[in-house]
């Protein structure tokens, strides 16, 4: 006796061979999708060190060739390493969206300061890393003479970016001097004195002095006249004129 077919069954089977074959169609149809666009996009900061074309042609040049790149050709890892090996930038993420455009999200590194050397000069970015010098944007950051040794480097960085993340000090402090013997002068954008800083010591200390010691003399004529302002002593500042 023939069994009763369940064309209920029958119907749910098709069905899920269809949705697999549709599936298998479109995968193979995704790899085989020619990269037609790509974007970049900056992320985290103001900077504009690098622009949209230079990523444009970083990710370009590590194509497998010229024409009719193909999505499944494409090793977004090794795109990525390619990127972050580039002097201005931090990090890199490189994905496609759904509709096949290859997406470059970047974030640029920051420059802290300026070095100033007998050949050239060079920026310093929050992890103390050299950056080289911009054709497309001058960060305006302190320009720094001398040599930090490198026993002191660390700390030395430290204090950079103490003056970065420091609104006022951000604005205001122009110039560091690093003396033979590793202390500090500074120059201010507000005055002509010279700031006496001292060694890499109770650097909070001795800013919050500073700032303190121009929130109370805001209304002093004499300020402008002084010749040094000394914050070696983190309990007083001393002025001279």
């Amino acid at each position: 006796m023939l069994k009763k077919i369940n064309w209920f069954d029958v119907y749910l089977v098709l069905s899920i061979f269809a949705l697999i074959g549709l599936f298998v169609f479109a995968q193979s149809r995704s790899k085989q999708r020619t990269v037609d666009a790509i974007e970049v996009k900056f992320l985290s900061n103001n900077n504009h060190f690098i622009t949209q074309e230079m990523v444009n042609n970083l990710l370009k040049q590590n194509f497998p060739n010229a024409n009719n790149v193909f999505k499944d050709d494409l090793d977004l890892n090794k795109l990525e390493q390619e990127l972050q090996k580039n002097e201005m930038i931090a990090s890199s993420q490189v994905y496609f969206d759904a509709n096949g455009v290859l997406n470059a999200e970047v974030v640029q590194k920051t420059a802290i300061a300026r070095v100033l050397t007998g050949n050239g000069s060079y920026y310093i970015d929050t992890q103390g890393g050299r950056m080289p010098l911009s054709d497309h944007f001058s960060a305006h950051v302190p320009v720094v003479l001398g040599k930090v040794s490198d026993r002191n480097r660390q700390e030395f960085i430290r204090m950079l970016n103490v003056i970065f993340e420091d609104d006022f000090l951000k604005k205001s402090i122009t110039g560091i001097r690093i003396n033979p013997d590793q202390s500090l002068n500074l120059t201010v954008r507000e005055y002509d004195y010279n700031v006496e800083f001292g060694r890499l010591t109770e650097v909070e200390k001795k800013f919050n002095n500073y700032k303190a010691f121009l929130h109370y003399s805001k209304n002093d004529t004499i300020v402008p006249y002084y010749k040094n302002v000394n914050l070696r002593f983190t309990e007083q500042v001393i002025c001279t004129k």
